[in-house]
């Protein structure tokens, strides 16, 4: 019976194994195309904050006072209002600082380094609009093609992982198998005895 199944799961094996590792290498492919439209979209949000800042700044001008000057006048105000103004231009100074050190970070990453400086510098909720909106491409760059290379790399080595994680059950159940359809050691007694 096994012998049977031998040809049909050695197709299924020859198949994951192809499907596995061209899984791999197609996705991580995207990842340049992924990493080039975050940054898109990041340059777009830096962009917008810096605006804004600006309008605080030639506000604060108009005054005769430094950013830091108007910040500071709203946020020692009696006046709500005054310090919910001033906490949004702190906030703002803040996140122009982030997104700056980000967008600088990622934009000087090597081909060999962007995975981790992007994973260490993602502003998550720019990674998930940058998703909703991403259009795959086809990898024709030196880094598309490292990062196909060592998707197809990674989808094999998983394939042999899953592999091996059912293999090794299996060859225990099957040598246990073996082992109990043995002749018992009365039966190894007799065929002494009589051989």
């Amino acid at each position: 019976m096994l012998k049977l199944l031998r040809h049909p799961i050695k197709l299924l094996d020859g198949i994951a194994d192809r499907l596995f590792t061209v899984l791999g290498a197609v996705s991580l492919s995207q990842f340049p195309q992924f990493y080039g439209q975050y940054m898109q979209r990041l340059g777009g949000h830096l962009d917008e904050a810096r605006r804004a800042l600006d309008q605080y700044i030639q506000a604060a001008h108009s005054l005769n006072m430094s950013l830091e000057e108007y910040k500071t006048e709203h946020l020692e105000s009696e006046s709500e209002v005054f310090v919910s103004t001033g906490e949004i231009i702190r906030d703002l100074v803040n996140r122009v600082d982030t997104l700056e050190q980000s967008y600088h970070a990622m934009q000087d990453a090597t081909i060999y380094n962007r995975w981790f400086v992007f994973m260490r510098e993602v502003d998550w909720d720019i990674a998930a609009g940058t998703w909703e909106n991403f259009m795959p491409g086809v990898p024709t760059t030196v880094e598309g093609l490292t990062y196909a290379a060592a998707g197809l790399l990674l989808g094999w080595g998983l394939y042999v992982l899953c592999k091996t994680a059912v293999a090794v059950p299996v060859k225990a159940i099957n040598a246990r198998r073996k082992k109990g359809n043995g002749p018992t050691e009365l039966e190894k007694y007799h065929h002494n005895r009589q051989g």
